[in-house]
């Protein structure tokens, strides 16, 4: 019977050692360039709010963020901070708004996309009918009304991200095109672009039915 008692206890000391869980630390960064808003989103993966036992904790006070958590989480924190509380890069974004019809004809203000245009569309002309220039840095938004033929429009911009640098940069966008003339529409989209490339968003129909509007953009890193 003493035998049979002997690996019971021992199994009831391996729980209760189980239910302690692991060891917390507590650890409190600066935030240089992030909000505490945004340094909040981004870490709250990391902490285990709801950990039998050993409860994670996050509180930010000002320019400070502290977090209670253990100490290969509190590592990859400190990780995360150093790749994205930095100076975000200045981008520039050109923006074209092309409408595309049957009249067949060619603008020469947009051939650097019209051979793209017609691989991706089947209209028989392209010509440019109104283009816009803002600027901003990482997680900042931009709004603009573009005048032009059949407008106006209204271009609502957030640059999301900027990773990379120089030639390998590539900008996270989400775009958001509202076309204020006669009969409406809209469009909107998130996509990452290369930057110096100029890409084709998409686009919405045009005051006829056999014409659209199609939105590019193309990044540009600006030196600061």
């Amino acid at each position: 019977m003493k035998a049979l008692g002997v690996p019971s206890l021992v199994a009831l000391c391996l729980v209760a050692a189980c239910g302690r869980g692991p060891r917390l630390e507590t650890r409190t960064y600066a935030l240089h360039y992030l909000n505490a808003a945004e340094a909040e989103e981004m870490l709250r993966p990391y902490v285990d709010d709801s950990r039998p036992g050993a409860k994670g904790a996050l509180s930010y006070a000002g320019s400070t963020v502290t977090v209670r958590e253990t100490a290969d989480n509190l590592d990859r924190i400190a990780r995360v901070l150093a790749q994205y509380d930095r100076p975000q890069p200045t981008v520039r974004l050109h923006f074209k708004i092309i409408r595309a019809d049957g009249a067949a004809r060619s603008d020469s203000s947009i051939q650097d996309v019209e051979t793209a245009l017609r691989s991706l569309f089947r209209f028989r002309g392209y010509a440019l009918v109104a283009e816009g220039m803002v600027t901003g840095s990482g997680r900042s938004r931009t709004e603009q009304t573009l005048a032009g033929s059949g407008g106006p429009y209204r271009l609502d911009a957030v640059i999301q991200q900027v990773s990379g640098t120089g030639d390998s940069a590539n900008v996270m966008l989400a775009v958001e095109l509202r076309f204020l003339g006669p009969g409406g529409g809209s469009f909107s989209t998130a996509v990452g672009i290369p930057a110096g490339r100029t890409a084709v968003l998409g686009n919405v129909t045009g005051s006829t039915s056999s014409s659209a509007l199609i939105l590019t953009v193309r990044p540009e890193l600006v030196a600061n």
